[in-house]
């Protein structure tokens, strides 16, 4: 009899739901992600006196943690819509004609956006033994560009409102799992750090004719924020999230550069971190593949945000000293109009990702 459970047989599988507390079955897309899915079910313990130096009252349950960190090693063009939607929500769906699409973010800040939910298959080949998660958000992810200018790679925190597994008497999964016929891509395009750029200004307007050359050599992009779970005592008998909120949101940009005179110096990008007021600074990354989603149409992934420097560090990189800037996105109502704008063209059509 052949062993059963093999690790190189994990899959999983994500779709984008319709409205919250609506599953999603089938999901509709299968990525090349590594990790497992976290659910604590928050077993305790009564506090009482029982006649015993060892426990004897059953056990009960409180709300569960339902959490998933995953990692995404070679980061394609069509996985991104999957983080940016799941961070920001709001609903965001392709434009274009062609095999050419389209996905613009510019989330807002004075008003919370609609938060995109999502539900989660994983497994292997143990068919009576995967979970489906649903209700699933970003909490927070990372997007790194490697020294070397190889591909971009992705951390992320998932966190879902509720669990069922196909292995549960009590919490079944809804319709089949896992969804038939998923499969992960054999021709999407990896995001590469050496397809990318850089441009710093002072003001946004200014961004394309400002690019920093010669220096970076790596970057680490991080989302993160506080999510409010919201539960409440409707008669559901659930101990199933009913609501999140998203109560705060930081967006910090680390960039490893070399010492040149546009990072160092003074009028320079470290001058900027070192004054003695803060300094707005405007950020564009780029990066356009050389594989083409159509005709003349190359897969890119665009991003700009207001920024502030926060922090300095001294690193090396092979024989050379390197200085590392962090930096902070802030809401911008006069020039820029927001905090963040991503665009993505790649060929990902279904707006369920």
């Amino acid at each position: 009899m052949p062993i059963a459970g093999l690790v190189r047989l994990r899959k999983h599988q994500f779709g984008r739901q319709s409205a919250f507390g609506t599953i999603k079955n089938p999901v509709v897309r299968a990525y090349p992600f590594s990790g497992t899915p976290d659910v604590n079910l928050n077993w305790t313990d009564p506090e009482a006196e029982v006649g015993s130096l060892d426990p004897v009252a059953p056990p009960f349950r409180t709300s569960p943690d339902v959490t998933a960190p995953l990692t995404d090693s070679a980061l394609a063009y069509n996985n991104l819509p999957l983080l940016l939607s799941g961070f920001f929500g709001d609903g965001v769906t392709p434009t274009g004609g062609g095999p050419a699409k389209t996905w613009a973010y510019a989330p807002a800040s004075t008003t919370p956006d609609d938060i995109d939910v999502f539900t989660y298959e994983f497994g292997d080949d143990v068919v009576t033994d995967w979970f489906q998660l649903a209700d699933g958000l970003l909490e927070g992810f990372e997007i790194s560009g490697p020294d070397g200018l190889g591909p971009l790679s992705t951390s992320m925190t998932w966190r879902f409102g509720n669990a069922r597994s196909t292995g549960s008497t009590d919490s079944p999964a809804s319709g089949t799992v896992p969804s038939p016929s998923l499969d992960v891509s054999v021709d999407d395009k990896i995001v590469y750090l050496k397809d990318g750029a850089i441009y710093i200004a002072s003001d946004p307007y200014d961004l394309a004719s400002s690019q920093i050359s010669d220096a970076l050599h790596s970057f680490v992009l991080r989302f993160s924020g506080d999510v409010d779970q919201k539960r409440y005592a409707n008669g559901t008998q659930s101990f199933d999230v009913q609501a999140y909120a998203r109560a705060s949101r930081l967006i910090e940009l680390e960039c490893t550069f070399a010492k040149t005179a546009d990072t160092v110096g003074t009028g320079s990008e470290a001058d900027a971190w070192f004054s003695d007021d803060a300094v707005n600074r405007y950020v564009r990354l780029v990066f356009t593949s050389t594989s083409f989603a159509e005709g003349a149409i190359p897969y890119s992934f665009v991003l700009t945000m207001p920024m502030r420097y926060y922090t300095r560090a001294e690193g090396e990189s092979g024989g050379n000293t390197v200085v590392v800037l962090t930096g902070r996105a802030f809401y911008d109502p006069g020039l820029f109009d927001g905090v963040f704008e991503a665009t993505v063209v790649n060929t990902l059509a279904s707006a369920d990702l």
